[in-house]
């Protein structure tokens, strides 16, 4: 009688964990949804999006580009917690002027050449003027993020194949031009 218990949730088990995650996809789409709502909004109000902040004193990715306290008006009062990172902010980045090292630089957005496509090698685009997307905001993923070296080898967000389910470590993303992952 044990061992068919055994059996059993042996069987289950996989089963419960794939729809543990995919229930925490589902909150994460929601969740993005709102917050590109949030941003359109602000970009509405103040015609650009508000700046995204990365410091390359910290070089794990679960640091990177929190999302800006001023979106949170256009929220509500409490903060968007990634449910694939605990304690931790959904990421959000915009090309152009930001907070590097708690100063205001340059932010570079790398993006396809081939943009929608997603085929080819990326391009820098340093000004909301010349890219083709304006902001991207994202998930880690059910992987929990990957190092930061990978971060920069991939150049996340914006290309497909960093994507999750496409990558098994991939993020969750929505970009300013509706598209997204699936």
């Amino acid at each position: 009688m044990i061992a068919v218990i055994a059996i059993i949730t042996a069987l289950l088990l996989p089963v419960l964990t794939r729809a543990k995650t995919q229930s925490k996809v589902a909150r994460v789409h929601v969740e993005l949804k709102q917050i590109a709502d949030a941003l359109q909004m602000y970009c509405d109000e103040w015609g650009k999006p508000p700046l995204a902040n990365a410091s390359c004193q910290q070089v794990d990715i679960m640091n990177y580009y929190e999302l800006p306290k001023s979106l949170y008006k256009y929220i509500a009062t409490k903060r968007f917690y990634d449910p694939f990172n605990p304690g931790r902010t959904y990421k959000y980045i915009a090309p152009g002027l930001g907070y590097i090292n708690n100063s205001i630089g340059k932010i570079t957005l790398y993006i396809p050449s081939d943009y929608p496509a997603s085929t080819k090698d990326c391009v820098p685009y340093k000004s909301q003027k010349t890219s083709p997307i304006k902001w991207v905001v994202w998930s880690v993923g059910p992987s929990g993020g990957c190092s930061y070296f990978t971060f920069c080898q991939d150049l996340m967000p914006v290309p497909k194949r960093c994507w999750y389910p496409y990558y098994e470590k991939g993020i969750i993303a929505r970009l300013s031009d509706g598209r997204k992952s699936p």
